[in-house]
């Protein structure tokens, strides 16, 4: 049995957008981060998950790590995974500190089957499913700025900061 597993990074060439935060209540995107996920990507309870959660309050500053996940389906071969990574510091004093966050939204196409089902899907990818694909891309890239764009306005950031590797 043949398997075909292509990824796409929606913000191409980079992989990762972040944002930093420093001020006020910086642990307030946690109380609200899975509430944001499921109206943007317009997916149920069952597609997010928060596979990552650690809450250290034994030092000063308190430390936060947190990772959501969230997949939708966009056709019978393609998922899209948003992975949403945050990690925060906040004074036992004062209700300030740090938050950084990590967006990286992946687009997976799969398909498995025998040897002459691959042969004929990749006809189909060439004539009909590339430019699909392409759309798809558009689309996971539009629902990931969605949800900095929620973001920012919780913030009142201005901008986001791509990877430069």
């Amino acid at each position: 049995m043949a398997k075909v597993e292509i990824q796409d990074d929606c913000f191409a060439p980079r992989r990762t957008r972040w944002v930093e935060y420093a001020g006020p209540d910086p642990f307030a995107f946690y109380r609200e981060g899975r509430n944001i996920l499921r109206p943007v990507f317009e997916i149920g309870t069952s597609s997010t998950g928060e596979p990552r959660f650690m809450w250290d309050w034994t030092g000063d500053p308190v430390q936060l790590y947190v990772h959501w996940l969230a997949k939708r389906s966009y056709s019978a071969f393609t998922t899209m995974m948003f992975s949403c990574r945050c990690v925060g510091f906040k004074s036992k004093a004062k209700n300030e500190g740090t938050f950084r966050m990590e967006i990286e939204p992946i687009l997976r196409h799969n398909i498995s089957g025998s040897r002459l089902v691959i042969f004929f899907w990749w006809m189909y990818w060439y004539l009909f499913y590339n430019r699909a694909r392409q759309g798809m891309i558009e689309r996971c890239k539009d629902q990931a700025e969605r949800f900095m764009n929620v973001i920012k306005t919780m913030y009142h950031l201005g901008t986001f900061t791509e990877e430069t590797i």
